[in-house]
């Protein structure tokens, strides 16, 4: 069952994605400030509530405008958000109970929002959630994907830049000296190729990173031919063939048709599960390395993440986890399922926009 604070950050993200659909160009950075922003209010207070999302996610009179056209229309006429309301409406909520008033946090808690494995499939319209206006992240996926594809092996090769002497070439090669070793030879690690194996979180909790998510899946699958990539929330399908698509209208048709359960719950430890008995068998350990892309919001049973996690390290190369909310100058890990992966992860990155992204490419050369 959610928390009420978690329930009130999962309706803030789902508010955020209303804004974007209205055309407000809300960015995952600013949608991390918002949330930062009401770690330092009393959530029970609405007009307090308002502002620190407004101040965040507006700037300009005209965006003013539309966020409160967009937060009456959200908060106020929908009804499976009343419960939400009275927990933000703290003057409400007071003359309501009277003596037996609480705070947030000691709350009786709203209706658990939770998909289970069986929820009913609906469609989602992807290209609404493709933004064309973002930053061209083209370039950088390409730097990315030439750093995943290929990863310096124990042996060695011959190479007029390598980094050693070698010794057997060079004695070799100078024989006719005398075997004064006057023509050095060196050597170089040979590359070796990698298969990238990336694990997509696409659960209510991620539709604010929903274009970054996109754009990233798109182009790294453009690049690497041989990656496989697979999404998950309560359920997990692989849309590896669907982004192989030339345009972006057809790959987001595609991966609209296939994934049924997008912005449902989260199921972490099933989908690793999942990962670890399929695609992963299918290629050598030593050659592959695991993406998962996850805040790390689970409904699911959190023992089940560290055991799946721990046979998923044994069976790959490196693990690297990409949590969008680690952006956040003051994150901190506070989900019980990110807590479970933790130890079982070699690469812990953010990654949100542009500017992360090419720290990852940095972090990434690493590996």
């Amino acid at each position: 069952m959610l928390a009420s604070g978690e329930a009130l950050r999962e309706h803030t993200l789902r508010f955020c994605q209303v804004l974007r659909e209205d055309g407000l160009p809300v960015t995952p950075a600013r949608v991390i400030d918002a949330l930062h922003a009401l770690q330092h209010i009393d959530p029970t207070e609405e007009a307090d509530f308002r502002l620190a999302l407004r101040l965040n996610l507006a700037s300009s009179r005209e965006q003013e405008v539309l966020f409160e056209q967009a937060f009456e229309r959200y908060f106020r006429q929908q009804a499976d958000t009343r419960q939400l309301r009275s927990g933000i409406r703290g003057e409400t909520m007071r003359g309501q109970l009277g003596h037996h008033y609480k705070p947030l946090d000691q709350q009786v808690e709203a209706p658990p929002e939770v998909w289970g494995v069986a929820e009913p499939g609906h469609h989602v319209d992807l290209s609404s959630r493709w933004d064309p206006d973002a930053p061209p992240l083209a370039q950088i996926i390409r730097e990315l994907a030439k750093r995943l594809a290929t990863r310096p092996s124990r042996r060695f090769q011959s190479g007029r830049q390598g980094e050693r002497i070698d010794l057997r070439r060079s004695v070799r090669r100078n024989a006719r000296h005398g075997f004064d070793l006057l023509d050095l030879s060196r050597a170089k690690r040979k590359q070796r190729r990698t298969r990238l194996v990336m694990l997509c979180d696409v659960s209510g909790s991620m539709d604010a990173f929903n274009p970054f998510l996109l754009q990233l899946m798109f182009g790294l699958q453009q690049a690497l031919k041989s990656s496989r990539t697979l999404v998950f929330s309560t359920a997990t399908t692989e849309i590896t063939a669907a982004l192989r698509r030339r345009t972006v209208n057809d790959t987001l048709r595609e991966v609209a048709e296939t994934v049924r359960h997008w912005s449902g719950g989260t199921d972490i430890g099933a989908a690793i599960g999942r990962l670890n008995r399929g695609v992963i068998r299918e290629g050598a350990a030593s050659a592959t390395v695991a993406i998962i892309i996850s805040d790390g919001y689970d409904n699911g049973v959190l023992e089940r993440i560290a055991s799946e996690m721990q046979a998923l390290q044994r069976q790959v190369s490196k693990v690297v986890w990409i949590n969008p909310m680690y952006g956040a100058s003051t994150f901190k890990v506070r989900a019980a399922g990110m807590k479970a992966a933790l130890p079982y992860i070699d690469h812990f990155l953010p990654a949100f926009d542009a500017r992360s992204l090419r720290v990852l490419v940095r972090e990434l050369a690493l590996i």
